[in-house]
């Protein structure tokens, strides 16, 4: 209970006390009684609507303020591309003055070349043909991917893993190479889960390259996708005070893939009546009946377009069609 709210309760006992000790007309005093209690909860409600002021000036404030230190932050990695771009060491140790590099990208990069990371990143997965918003997480050693109904099946005599990405109302099917087993120590439990590990190429602004993942059903969870150390290291660094730092990938033709956000963006967007796959959609529905075919024989998809093919595939297909 508050200062207002004891002061308020104190007032009130007070004031029972003394009417009905001080007179023996109960009617009349109760009358003003209700007339006091009335006066006293239109006090309280202005106050509460003061404070409510005052809280959301608060919230408004932090939010200026976190903007403010992210301007400082970005100031101070231009002055840094500055600085390294006019001043470089010669193998003697000499200083020799540059020419002064493009400073665009130090918002993106640290002055050595990594990629900044924020809280949360968008990362494009080729075999799901989709773009998902993923958590970084330094403290996971692997990266994991959200999995359903997982079978094994063979093609040319390596196992393969089939499973559904089931979020945001959408179920995506995806067939990847599997890679190993991982054994998971739970940490209210003695026993091991053992999960698969299947190999996953991805995309993250304009770096591309291959990675592992394991397979658990985070349907339940805010994310889809959750990137661990072995995918960042050497690559990124992580600044938690942003997020979504490198934007959504571009593809490298008119595709245009599914989009899959966090579990509390994407109701958000539900409420607000908007359907973040609008495009998608309609893309869909124009290129009906198109299926992905493997691009090479260690499994890379090439999404829904079999233009897209390598031309051994693309020439298997079409000799096949004609006869």
């Amino acid at each position: 209970m508050n200062y207002l709210s004891k002061l308020t309760v104190i007032s009130v006992f007070t004031l029972s006390y003394s009417v009905f000790a001080a007179d023996t007309n109960i009617n009349d005093r109760l009358i003003e009684f209700k007339g006091t209690l009335s006066s006293i909860n239109e006090e309280l409600s202005s106050q509460r609507a003061n404070i409510g002021e005052l809280r959301a000036q608060s919230n408004y404030q932090e939010k200026v303020n976190r903007e403010i230190l992210n301007e400082l932050k970005s100031l101070r990695r231009q002055n840094q591309a500055v600085i390294d771009s006019l001043y470089s060491k010669e193998p003697n140790g000499d200083n020799k003055v540059v020419d002064i590099k493009p400073i665009k990208d130090y918002d993106l990069k640290t002055p050595d070349g990594k990629m900044i990371f924020g809280e949360d990143e968008f990362f494009y997965i080729k075999e799901a043909d989709a773009i998902i918003d993923a958590r970084i997480d330094t403290g996971a050693t692997t990266s994991s991917l959200s999995a359903q109904d997982i079978t094994e099946f063979e093609r040319k005599g390596k196992k393969w893993i089939k499973f559904k990405v089931v979020a945001n109302d959408r179920t995506i099917e995806v067939e990847a190479p599997f890679v190993r087993y991982s054994d998971i120590r739970q940490a209210s439990s003695k026993e091991t889960i053992r999960r698969y590990v299947v190999s996953l190429n991805i995309k993250v602004a304009d770096y591309a390259t291959q990675s592992e993942f394991t397979l658990h059903d985070r349907s339940r969870m805010q994310y889809a996708l959750l990137i661990g150390r072995s995918l960042m290291q050497d690559i990124a660094v992580v600044d938690v005070s942003r997020d979504h730092v490198q934007g959504k990938p571009v593809s490298n033709n008119d595709a245009i893939p599914l989009l899959i956000l966090s579990r509390d963006d994407y109701e958000d967007a539900k409420k607000k009546g908007k359907n973040p796959n609008e495009l998608y959609d309609k893309k869909k529905e124009s290129k009906a009946g198109q299926i992905a075919y493997p691009q090479q024989e260690f499994g890379n998809s090439i999404g829904t377009d079999s233009k897209n093919a390598l031309p051994l595939v693309q020439a298997k297909k079409e000799q096949k069609a004609s006869e």
